[in-house]
């Protein structure tokens, strides 16, 4: 005698059959956005990689820059209180500190010749005869603490023009080279000092931030970085291997000087 199996079964209902294929339909679509969405992402990165690059790293770094942000928030009064008490004192070393540790040097030091600047004579030779040289000397003095134009003179030919700076002290001599170059438009620039024994000459390196290049009398070739304490330390960074691009020498410039006064 055969044994009967009922099978349990329920007959499906129209709204569980639309229930059903509603959700294979949501997840055919699903799948297809994903796979869409894929392929649209690696083509955009093959077709843009420096921009998606950019976009992701720019995500990452968000937190940081933002961070950055507080920072300067905090930096800055700092900075300011920094001006405020060096404008009341009448000093920079702050300022001059800071500029030491973070700038660099574009050139190498391989000797150095100590001086004594009080005892050289400085003048500075613009190829201008502008009435605004005086007005600029003003200016760069009330900018700066170590620029003095006590007893300075203007002395003026057909072509050119000679300062006389005789109570300027080291740092604000090669400051107000920098001043002259950057202010009066479209001169030439060159300082000159002359302690009877020793002389030299300098003007702006165009390829370096915060220096100065020139000559000796007897040939050597030096640059002065501003970042230095030239007013405590006072000497010539001596380097050969500058380009020093001027057809002056010591001796051309010392008679023009002496032809203008």
């Amino acid at each position: 005698m055969g044994v009967i199996k009922k099978i349990n079964s329920r007959i499906l209902y129209p709204d569980e059959i639309w229930e059903g294929s509603t959700s294979e339909s949501m997840e055919i679509v699903v799948s297809s956005l994903i796979i869409i969405g894929t392929i649209a992402a690696i083509a955009t990165i093959i077709k843009y990689p420096k921009d998606t690059w950019n976009t992701i790293l720019s995500f990452f770094l968000w937190p940081f820059r933002r961070a950055w942000d507080y920072i300067l928030l905090v930096l800055i009064p700092i900075g300011l209180l920094i001006i405020f008490v060096e404008d009341r004192l009448g000093i920079n070393f702050l300022s001059k500190f800071i500029n030491k540790i973070y700038g660099g040097r574009t050139h190498k030091t391989e000797g150095r010749k100590n001086l004594n600047f009080k005892k050289f004579s400085k003048f500075i030779l613009v190829n201008s005869t502008s009435m605004e040289l005086e007005q600029q000397l003003k200016e760069a003095d009330e900018t700066c603490p170590e620029v003095t134009i006590e007893r300075s003179q203007v002395y003026r030919t057909e072509s050119y023009s000679i300062i006389e700076l005789p109570s300027i002290g080291f740092y604000g001599f090669n400051f107000m080279i920098q001043w002259l170059t950057e202010f009066v438009k479209s001169v030439e620039v060159y300082g000159f000092a002359n302690s009877g024994r020793s002389q030299f000459l300098t003007f702006v390196d165009k390829n370096s931030e915060n220096d100065l290049i020139g000559l000796t009398n007897t040939g050597k070739k030096f640059f002065v970085s501003m970042y230095d304490d030239l007013d405590n330390k006072q000497f010539l960074r001596l380097n050969q291997s500058i380009e020093v691009e001027t057809k002056l020498t010591t001796e051309s410039l010392e008679q023009l000087i002496e032809k203008a006064m």
